[in-house]
């Protein structure tokens, strides 16, 4: 089934761009931190926003960004919920890519 999601489809575009573009660097910290905020005002009609998902993506893929994430940003509730999500990586991979299936 597929689901017309634009919001959705096009800030998982932006995250592949941003995974291929800001390697797991210090100075690449903002550029994560700006994406996660604009994907949490992400709309969507039919599917849940796979907040979970990034977050364990960028938690396995870029760990030393993932750390300082957690570190700067501990006084906002808001990050603090989302750098303790523990969900498997691969099942998160495995959501994300079945999600952008169904936004094809």
């Amino acid at each position: 089934m597929n689901y017309t999601e634009p919001e959705l489809k096009e800030a998982l575009i932006r995250f592949d761009k941003l995974l291929r573009t800001c390697p797991d660097r210090n100075e690449n910290v903002l550029a994560y931190k700006q994406f996660i905020t604009s994907f949490l005002r992400v709309k969507t009609k039919n599917l849940t926003l796979p907040t979970s998902e990034i977050m364990s993506v960028i938690q396995h893929e870029r760990p030393s960004t993932f750390y300082l994430l957690k570190k700067s940003m501990s006084y906002d509730p808001t990050f603090e919920l989302l750098t303790n999500i523990d969900l498997n990586y691969e099942m998160a991979s495995l959501h994300l890519s079945a999600i952008k299936e169904h936004l094809s």
